[in-house]
């Protein structure tokens, strides 16, 4: 997508805007006429003439004032739908994306991309295509006027316009350049900054709270670097085109001052060309430096358009387990490792069995629940549900047989209420029950708002035990007949602990395959399968 393509998706309202520019500009040549006609009519001493010209010309004045006021109005309405189809492009994207492909890079990138990106697109992109417009409506407008006046003048404007046009194209190249590097410093800003405020309890302990200053001042420094570079640029354009712009403006007024002189126009005419001159010539150093702009940000679209991700081919739907679900020889290695996490791993998890995967750090727990929730492709060897190969089944619906409850739930800034349901709908007797089961009540009736309380920013606010409830509370709500659970239980107390592992455990008719650290005697005795790593 360019950013053409953006504006003509909303044709509509981006006509209306050109139409809007074109009645302003009107109103603006307009009042450059009718000011000459007030000096003509002076030189006359015709007071009745005079008069009429100068009611007209302020009519023209106030009009045009009206006119830019509405034009500046109704393109931040405009910025503001371009922002949201841009943004939700962007966001649609992620949703076709697998584990793997999101995560090739940081959330802060994504972020940079729908702010500092988007930021950029408004005043680099939409700006100058604003800034286009209005100078094709100047220079039309104008060289009509012109022509009418003497058909000298628009000889004159031609050949001098295509100096002007002629000068930015130099630069055009470095602005580009310099305008992806801008880009490019902005995402690693953006990272940094990210990456050293989540790091605050770290440094906090390790009393290295410095470091926050040290990083942010240096990503800062580059990111400034580049802008500098990128209005070093820009600057050298805008003075080279004004200085050609100054100088046509000077060359059409003494024509028109001759011109004047030998009685082919009125004195008056002189203060119109004068102006319309300058509309013309500003207009055509605007589209100059404007077309040049524009062109500046096209990187950052293609940028999105390189990330897009194909909507994944048709597979099977996959139906509730009914016999079992199984690993064989599989073999995974992460990108950029050179040894694999697991190596030739089997496994068979039948319908209903309580399974454990025990072991220590870094022996692919983790991963193996990862695979079975098909979250991990690229692994060799077979995966199946029920004989079918995972290879062949659509991931969106496997992942409705099942909850995945992780060792750290993310939390959203939202309310508690949003935060278990995911925002599905569920009446309040089976929420009340699902609250009951993952033992929130006394945190939720301790809340001020109840669930309506808003959550911080991944449970800022909260304890690692009460993210781990909602996490369970989250997997309840959904009625999933498998329950993968990545030390699920990590962060209660003992006794918390020991009661949500028995409500696992315990569940009829459902799959759960858990890994732990700590398997309890008292659990233990329930697992139909351990595995150990």
């Amino acid at each position: 997508m360019t950013l053409k393509d953006y504006l003509f998706r909303l044709k509509g309202r981006f006509f209306l805007w050109i139409a809007l520019y074109g009645l302003w500009v009107c109103f603006l040549t307009g009042s450059s006429i009718f000011e000459g006609q007030v000096i003509t009519e002076l030189t006359k001493f015709k007071v009745g003439p005079f008069l009429q010209a100068t009611t007209f010309y302020i009519i023209a004045n106030i009009c045009e004032v009206a006119l830019i006021t509405t034009v500046n109005t109704y393109q931040h309405s405009l910025q503001r739908r371009l922002n949201n189809d841009i943004r939700t492009d962007i966001a649609q994207n992620f949703t076709r994306m697998n584990y793997p492909q999101y995560h090739q890079r940081s959330d802060a990138i994504y972020t940079s991309w729908m702010t500092n990106d988007v930021h950029t697109l408004n005043s680099q992109g939409v700006n100058n295509v604003g800034y286009l417009v209005q100078a094709s409506w100047q220079i039309g407008v104008s060289a009509v006027v012109l022509f009418t006046y003497n058909p000298t003048l628009i000889i004159s404007t031609f050949l001098l316009a295509v100096l002007l046009m002629t000068v930015p194209l130099i630069y055009r190249k470095k602005l580009s350049t310099a305008a992806a590097k801008l880009s490019q410093q902005n995402e690693h800003l953006t990272n940094q900054i990210t990456d050293v405020l989540e790091g605050f309890n770290t440094l906090f302990m390790a009393n290295r709270r410095q470091l926050i200053v040290h990083k942010i001042w240096h990503a800062s420094d580059e990111a400034g670097a580049a802008d500098y570079r990128y209005m070093k640029f820009d600057m050298l354009t805008q003075f080279i085109i004004n200085v050609v712009n100054l100088a046509a403006q000077i060359t059409l007024l003494v024509q028109a001052g001759l011109l004047a002189y030998h009685h082919l126009i009125p004195i008056g005419a002189v203060i119109t060309i004068h102006n319309l001159s300058g509309s013309t010539f500003s207009g055509l150093t605007l589209m100059s430096f404007a077309l040049t702009t524009v062109k500046s940000v096209r990187p950052i679209l293609d940028k999105f358009t390189k990330a897009v991700v194909p909507a994944p081919p048709k597979r099977a739907t996959v139906a509730p387990l009914q016999h079992a679900i199984q690993i064989a020889n599989v073999t995974f290695t992460y990108s950029g490792k050179n040894s694999p996490t697991l190596q030739r791993f089997n496994l068979t998890v039948p319908v209903n069995q309580k399974v454990a995967i025990v072991g220590p750090s870094g022996q692919g727990k983790t991963t193996i629940l990862k695979l079975l929730s098909a979250a991990l492709p690229g692994y060799q060897g077979t995966i199946s549900w029920d004989g079918q190969n995972y290879a062949d089944l659509d991931a969106n619906t496997l992942r409705n047989q099942l909850t995945y409850i992780d060792q750290s739930p993310y939390i959203f800034n939202d309310t508690i209420l949003f935060n278990i349901t995911l925002g599905n709908p569920i009446d309040d007797a089976e929420l009340q029950q699902v609250i009951t089961a993952s033992r929130l009540d006394a945190f939720i009736n301790g809340q001020p708002q109840g669930l309506t309380t808003i959550l911080e920013h991944n449970g800022a606010n909260i304890s690692g035990g009460q993210k781990q409830r909602i996490a369970l509370a989250r997997g309840l709500i959904r009625h999933s007949k498998i329950i993968i659970s990545d030390e699920g239980t990590a962060a209660l107390d003992p006794k918390n602990a020991l009661a949500v592992e028995n409500l696992l455990v315990t569940l009829p008719n459902t799959t759960l395959i858990m890994v732990t650290h700590n398997l309890r005697d008292e659990i233990k005795t329930r697992i139909d399968q351990i595995v150990t790593l």
